[in-house]
């Protein structure tokens, strides 16, 4: 599988550049944020390497639930 990484500071616009890429190239993408930290009513923590593998897992599921030739 090719990859494209996007880095850059704070605020910089990597996420609206990587999905416009994706939209553009028809090729998933996955916001690091939302794999590494988890959002609960009492506030924001990281989550362990297995959580992250588990949420990654997941949304290939989910793409490849939603027809997305996306390979596990």
């Amino acid at each position: 599988m090719n990859k494209i990484l996007i880095m850059g500071s704070v605020a910089s616009g990597k996420t609206t550049l990587a999905r416009r890429l994706s939209e553009q190239l028809h090729i998933p993408w996955f916001e690091l944020d939302a794999i590494v930290h988890h959002q609960t009513s009492t506030g924001r923590y990281k989550r362990t390497e297995e959580e992250q593998i588990e949420v990654r897992h997941s949304e290939k599921l989910i793409r490849l639930r939603d027809n997305d030739s996306l390979s596990i």
